[in-house]
């Protein structure tokens, strides 16, 4: 698996990801219109050019686009940063998230993230499986911008 943060010619992989419902359904219940995924995707491409880390498109050895992922660090406290990850179907169960999440705790690591923090859908039972797999706990659960929300933590400090 190769990751590479986004770049102008990448929408069609972004787009296969945000306009299918299956994808979507537990990230906002509803699939993107194009015009919107453009406009999210440009504010990507912008966060990108201007951090280290950032929105990344996750491929296959062979080079097609399989997933997304992400890694931002909150703006008010710069230590702690949300991970998140979408995978086109036809790739779920295969391990990819898992891969996902490890790949993103290292660039964490990397970029001296003390916390990290993922928002799922409470029934989202691979997604939390995934996380739970990588020491993340669960801290929250309730109502997230109108959806509901769990939020899981991991903290990258070192252990005395």
């Amino acid at each position: 698996m190769n990751f590479m943060k986004y770049t102008e010619p990448d929408f069609a992989d972004y787009y296969a990801l945000v306009s299918n419902s299956e994808v979507m359904k537990q990230i906002t219940e509803r699939a993107f219109p194009e015009q919107e995924a453009k406009e999210e995707f440009g504010s990507m491409l912008d966060y990108n050019l201007n951090n280290d880390t950032g929105f990344y498109r996750v491929s296959s050895k062979e080079g097609n686009g399989i997933a997304y992922a992400k890694l931002i660090p909150d703006e008010t406290n710069p230590e702690r940063a949300e991970i998140g990850y979408m995978i086109l179907p036809e790739h779920w169960g295969q391990g990819h998230g898992t891969s996902i999440a490890a790949r993103l705790i290292i660039k964490a690591q990397a970029a001296g993230i003390s916390v990290l923090y993922a928002v799922i859908d409470p029934t989202n039972a691979a997604s939390r499986q995934i996380l739970l797999r990588q020491n993340f706990v669960s801290t929250w659960v309730g109502d997230y911008d109108g959806l509901p929300g769990e939020i899981l933590e991991l903290s990258l400090r070192a252990k005395r």
